[in-house]
């Protein structure tokens, strides 16, 4: 698993596949539980860049669903 904390650093890796989607929209689909996120303490967020991966090609985990 490749995981990474904050969505800056979110931001960033998306930025590096091609696929720019800004802060104010990630903070957008994280309220709407629309993305695949870890929160395992509060003010803590942690993205699974392969949950992000399927994501993004439209493929459901059950890890998130």
């Amino acid at each position: 698993m490749r995981k990474i904390r904050g969505v800056k650093a979110l931001v960033e890796y998306l930025k590096l596949i091609n696929c720019p989607i800004g802060e104010t929209t990630i903070y957008k689909l994280l309220r709407e539980n629309k993305i695949p996120v870890v929160k395992p303490a509060p003010r803590i967020i942690i993205f699974d860049l392969d949950d992000i991966d399927k994501w993004l090609s439209g493929e459901k985990s059950s890890r998130w669903e």
